[in-house]
């Protein structure tokens, strides 16, 4: 009895490892959505409305979802900072300070670049690294989907499969 309760928990366990890579990579997707989503957002109200970036990191904050909310509160909430920390300093923090973001070097870096950008120069100029920046990350989303449909699979097929050996190799 106790052989197939540890039988049972080592393929549990396996299989828990490969649905949890293939629900990493579900995360990573939606959140490049959400920030491509917000990014965009951001883009409009600057251009249209020349909203001020107070207003705007309240609003983001606000109607964003999962990490990409995060990263527009941390920045609204540090707003007052300003005269001893650049925009763009804030914008760091942010982005650092929150690792369920799942970026990779390309798309933090795109980000970074645009922190450096954002609140420094005029609506034309914040304009069109916003809509850089967002046509970036819509690649690197649409990357990031294919991973996930190629990967997902592999990573569920792999963790049941490894899970059904294990308890085979040891019955």
């Amino acid at each position: 009895m106790i052989r197939w309760i540890g039988a049972l928990l080592l393929m549990a366990g396996a299989a828990g490892l490969g649905l949890g890579a293939a629900a990493q990579l579900r995360t990573r997707v939606a959140s490049l959505r959400s920030l491509v989503g917000a990014l965009g957002q951001l883009e409009r109200e600057l251009t249209f409305r020349l909203t001020p970036m107070p207003e705007l990191m309240e609003r983001l904050a606000r109607q964003s979802q999962g990490p990409a909310a995060y990263l527009f509160a941390h920045c609204r909430d540090h707003l007052w900072e300003l005269g001893e920390k650049s925009f763009g300093q804030l914008w760091r923090e942010a982005l650092d300070g929150e690792p369920d973001l799942l970026l990779d070097e390309r798309e933090s870096q795109i980000l970074l670049e645009l922190g450096e950008v954002l609140g420094r120069y005029d609506v034309e100029g914040q304009s069109g690294a916003l809509r850089n920046s967002v046509l970036e990350l819509e690649r690197c989303l649409a990357g990031a989907e294919e991973e996930q449909r190629r990967l997902g699979r592999v990573y569920t097929t792999l963790g049941l499969g490894s899970g059904a050996m294990l308890v085979i190799l040891l019955l």
